[in-house]
């Protein structure tokens, strides 16, 4: 009975821990919106990398060394390369993929893809003020930092398709007791436990390192859906009021 209570108690504390990091990603996030007048930090990114002129730089699956983070944007907020990974990932960087050792992860999160883009290709999502959202959803509700599935993350950036789209662009992490952690822009964490199973069970190859996005369909529960809605209603334009 002592092991399940000491691995309990061992997740809960990377749990905690997980929504600290948030935590502290979301005030940076704010101090830099403030001393740039609203603007939000760049989140530019391309499908292998987030690009120099943004809030990190690089690739999750290659990066082996905190460079790429102390370049970005953000880090002189808080000067702490900590912060950018949760205790609980277990993921190596990917050799397959360009690193040159498989080493633990340094990041575990990105920015919903929406805020800070200038991407052409999604250009009718970017948001790069604050007077740029019509508060649907409201600061309380909209989201900015997500802790992205292992399978998934390589940019900065973590997609979400708007509401009317039933399928998943990219995907949040369930390590967390089948849940994931996550930052809202009026500067609160908070943690999900995922109803449904798509997030958690889905076979993800090695093939599918560019595009992860997941269509739901007949054979998903409401569950699965209700799941991906709640996502989707974290970003604009939330579900019709």
């Amino acid at each position: 009975m002592l092991l399940p209570a000491l691995a309990r108690a061992k997740d809960s504390a990377q749990k905690n821990s997980c929504l600290n990091n948030l935590k502290q990603l979301q005030l940076c996030y704010i101090m830099y919106f403030q001393d740039y007048s609203g603007r939000f930090v760049p989140n530019n990114a391309i499908s292998t990398a987030e690009d120099a002129d943004s809030w990190m730089i690089g690739n999750a699956r290659t990066m082996t060394n905190t460079s790429y983070i102390q370049t970005g944007y953000l880090y002189p907020y808080n000067r702490s390369a900590q912060i950018y990974v949760c205790p609980a990932e277990k993921a190596l960087t990917d050799v397959a993929y360009g690193a040159p050792a498989a080493v633990p992860r340094l990041l575990s999160y990105s920015i919903d893809y929406n805020l800070g883009s200038t991407n052409p290709g999604y250009i009718a999502y970017n948001r790069l003020k604050d007077r740029d959202i019509n508060k649907n959803p409201s600061p309380a509700q909209h989201s900015v930092f997500w802790h992205e599935d292992a399978r998934s993350i390589d940019n900065g950036s973590f997609g979400i398709w708007p509401y009317g789209n039933e399928s998943w662009w990219n995907l949040p992490t369930s390590i967390h007791d089948r849940g994931c952690c996550l930052s809202f822009l009026d500067g609160h964490v908070e943690y999900w436990r995922w109803k449904g199973r798509v997030v958690l069970d889905l076979p993800l190859p090695a093939a599918s390192y560019y595009t992860v996005e997941v269509q739901l369909n007949g054979s998903t529960t409401a569950a699965d859906k209700a799941d991906l809605f709640k996502t989707q209603n974290t970003i604009e334009p939330g579900e019709p009021q």
